[in-house]
């Protein structure tokens, strides 16, 4: 049978245990940003080669954001263009703006911005001429 001691010894050891477990830092909680695009928006017109600034809202941005580095890609007809080069990347998301160069593409009045964080939240429909 089962000593004293080590009666005792079992208790301590699981006690042990639990303490650890409750001590375990937490992982801080993140939140997921999907910032809603300002500019372009519909009715803008951008011609290819020219330079703007795409603009979004960080109001509503929360704390603890789960990816803080932004990316921007061009979106026609719902369909996301060449995600292997986008407009620009690896900028802070918090920064409410960044400049980028109208990409020589085939002129439409069905583009989209679609800026990423950590989620992506597509603009307005605008148009892109020669």
């Amino acid at each position: 049978m089962f000593s004293t001691s080590s009666f005792t010894l079992f208790f301590v050891a699981l006690f042990a245990t639990f303490s650890l477990v409750a001590s375990a830092p937490t992982p801080l909680e993140r939140d997921v940003f999907s910032p809603p695009v300002l500019y372009p928006r519909n009715g803008t017109v951008w011609r290819v080669g020219e330079r703007h600034n795409v603009t979004w809202d960080i109001s509503n941005a929360p704390k603890q954001i789960t990816n803080s580095i932004g990316m921007i890609v061009l979106v026609k007809n719902g369909l996301m263009i060449d995600l292997d080069h986008p407009l620009a990347q690896k900028f802070p998301i918090l920064t409410p703006h960044h400049e980028i160069v109208v990409p020589d593409v085939e002129p439409g009045n069905d583009y989209q911005i679609l800026v990423f964080g950590d989620s992506g939240n597509t603009g307005e429909m605008f148009t892109i001429t020669e």
